[in-house]
Formats: structure tokens, sequence, C-alpha cells
């Protein structure tokens, strides 16, 4: 069982979960000659248990799990009953120690797993996906991309793309991954085009037409924000808002149109939307006009996307992240020059699911980033914002590499991952 510091207000506290452990020993001992422990002896049973496990951190849930079978039944239906449709925030630090540091939106807490030994540390990259993100490795020899979330699991080992790439995007679209840019020009052969794309299916890899002009520019993933949903992987550039999509089971690309609903905007993100439709959520950051005596402010705004036609759904207004959310995001540098931080374009970060997903800092990763919750049914997009605070684990490395990725993570994976600690988020 993890250590677990909980701030009040969340109902279950660590010292509360090892009681209800301890007593449940204790009879369990008491019976052990006359057989397994009934219900009635519990201090914790039925609906009461139920409730209780609803409140228990994922990191603890797993262990609760395996303590008995009535509480691997109470978990279940406390799952059942309150699913958690949230994805986590999952921080991949390549440092002096290789870890990763995963956040639990329901809990508000951090768990630390420490690297797996089968990682390698060279072309570190990421698999966007519908599913969930993972992390992977490109070399010369193939691609290994990570059988979980954490990172924990043995990795699926790939073929390496025909084309040599040194910043390509990578998604998994249903059983298929695809490879989009990034390629190495001094690599390429007579003819090979650098925003070349390649899509593996059945065990090799199939050459198929390069992306489209408005993107060939940006052709890398430092210059591309990526959306993958189950049929498609969803593309715009970072600084111009140039968009389009790729489906791998046709090859084919889509529409390619500008996706600029304020022309203030310097610096755009894509993330899945809603579930249900090809939907999309498109966020843009930009510094606004300045007071008398205040200095400019980032402000950042989300829109609810077409995924088929690229255009803003009908009717749905826009949303906006609280001003002090944002202003921690990019904090404002009180010695700094003030013309030089006008000059300065703020850079975000985005990664999600159709639940939601998180806002950040791109340039700034370890400063924390934003929870975003997607709206069910009609009306804006976006249910609520949230602060998310650094990790610990990446507040002491602040020189480190990061990697973030966002997905679902289970008690499969937890209980896998052996988490080291689990850190209430203040």
């Amino acid at each position: 069982m993890v250590a677990l510091e909980m701030c009040a207000g969340v109902g279950v506290r660590g010292h509360e979960l090892k009681h209800g452990r301890q007593r449940h020993e204790e009879v369990g001992s008491e019976v052990a000659g006359d057989g397994v422990a009934s219900l009635a002896e519990m201090d914790l049973y039925g609906d009461v248990l139920e409730s209780v496990v609803e409140r228990v951190p994922a990191a603890d849930l797993a262990a609760s799990a395996r303590v008995s079978r009535e509480w691997l039944r109470a978990v279940r239906a406390a799952l059942r009953r309150r699913p958690r449709r949230l994805p986590w925030l999952v921080v991949h630090l390549h440092g002096r120690r290789r870890r990763t540091a995963a956040y639990d939106p329901h809990s508000g807490a951090w768990v630390t797993v420490p690297a797996a030994r089968h990682d390698t540390p060279s072309h570190v990259r990421l698999v966007r996906g519908a599913g969930g993100d993972r992390v992977c490795a490109l070399s010369l020899s193939g691609l290994a991309v990570s059988g979980d979330p954490l990172g924990k699991d043995v990795c699926v080992a790939l073929k390496a793309p025909g084309v040599w790439r040194v910043d390509p995007v990578f998604a998994a679209v249903g059983d298929r991954v695809v490879a989009l840019g990034g390629a190495c020009q001094l690599a390429l052969g007579e003819g090979e085009d650098a925003s070349v794309v390649e899509v593996h299916e059945s065990g090799s890899w199939t050459a198929c037409g390069p992306m489209p002009a408005e993107l060939r520019e940006s052709a890398a993933a430092t210059w591309l924000s990526v959306a993958a949903t189950d049929q498609r992987v969803y593309l715009t550039d970072r600084s111009t808002g140039w968009a389009s999509w790729f489906d791998p089971a046709k090859q084919q690309w889509g529409p390619t149109c500008r996706l600029r609903p304020d022309a203030t905007v310097s610096t755009w993100g894509l993330a899945p939307g809603r579930g249900g439709a090809e939907r999309l959520v498109l966020f843009g950051a930009k510094r606004c006009g300045r007071a008398e005596q205040a200095k400019s402010r980032v402000v950042i705004q989300a829109w609810e996307v077409d995924g088929d036609g690229l255009a803003l759904s009908r009717g749905a207004a826009h949303d906006t992240m609280p001003g002090e959310m944002s202003e921690r995001l990019f904090p404002r540098d009180e010695d700094g020059d003030e013309e030089d931080e006008e000059e300065m374009s703020p850079s975000i970060g985005v990664c999600g699911n159709a639940a939601g997903g998180y806002v950040y800092n791109a340039a700034d990763p370890a400063i924390g980033a934003v929870l975003y919750e997607l709206r069910d049914g009609v009306g804006s997009a976006l249910e609520r914002w949230e602060w998310v605070p650094c990790a610990p684990s990446v507040e002491a490395e602040p020189l480190g590499r990061f990697i973030l990725a966002c997905s679902p993570v289970g008690l499969d994976e937890l209980a896998r991952g052996q988490p080291s600690a689990c850190t209430a988020a203040q």
C-alpha cells in the first residue's frame, strides 16, 4: 500500500485506511480456525464499504481490491456506480534518474513510479492515441512502444519506419500506427519528401502521400499539435492554425483549413472533443492589451470544432480559462523588461481525450497544468477548469527533460507499476 498524504476535505485519510486494514487483519486472525471472517464481523461492509472506496485514490484502490473478495466486489461496484472518466496526466521524466509521475484527477494526488529496466533513453517520443498516449523509443533497428500508460509494461516491438525520422509525429489509430513528418533531410533519398507519411499495419510500413502543402513547412512534432481519434489523426500548425486530418484506413487526407477564430491568438493546440462524433477542441493563447498600470496578461480560450469539415461547431460559444489559472501558467516577470515580455508569445501544449485533458506551458511544463473537463450534451464544450500543481519529482529535477502524456490509468496498470509515493496536490 502506498504512503498517502491527503489534504483536508478528501474524506478518507491515510491513517483511516491503515486502521481499516489493521482491523480487517485482526478479524481474519480471530476466525482463522473457524474459516473466513463473515461480513458482519467487519467494520466496513455493503453499501458503507462501497461509499468509502468511492473516495479512495486509485493508487490505494488497486491495493484495496486485493484485500478480499468482498473488497474486490465493493471496488468494482463503486467504479460501475461512479466511473472515473477523466484521464490522468502522465509525466515521463528523463533526468539523472528516469521515472514517471502520474496525476489522479479524482483524488488530486500524484503517484511516482520508477522507470522500467527495459526503457531505453535514446530517441524517446510519444504516440498519441484515442485510448491513451504511450511513450516509444525509436532507433534504426525498430520502434518500441510501451504497452501501458505508465511505461512499465513490456514494449511492443515494431519495425522502424522506412524513412529515418528525427522529430516525427506518431499516432495510434485503431490497430494502425501512423508516422508523419520529422524526416532527417540528410537521410532522404532522391525524390523522397521530408513530410512523407507512413502507416504500419500487419507487420509492415506502407508509404502514403506527403502532408498538405500548408503543413510541410512545419512537418515536425515540435511545430505541430496532434489529436488522435478512433478513425483519424488531426494536425494543426501551432503558429498559423492551418489544420488537416489523415485517415490511415483509407490512406487519404481530409480538407485543409485555417482554424483561426481569433486573429490575435499567437499559439494553437488541438485535442479530441466530446465523444460520439468526430469533434475537437481548439485551444488558443494570446497576450491581451494591458491597462494603464498593468502589464499584459495571457488569455487562453477554447472552441469546439467539427472534425469532418474542420469548422467551428454551430452555436457553440468559446470558453475562457479563468484568469488566475492562465496567470499561474504564464507568470509575469516583475523584474524583467516589459517590452521583452510583450515580444515573447505564450506557447501552450495540450493533451486529452473525449472526457477531458490538460493545458500546460509548453516552454516550461514544470510550472504545472490546468485540467479541463468536457461537458456532456449541448452548450459550450467545457464543463470546468482546475489547477494541477507540478509533481514533486519534477520539481526536484527542473533541468530534466519532460514528456507529457494523457491517458486513462486502470487498477491493473497501478498494480503492475507498484507506485512508490502518492502525494496530495496542494
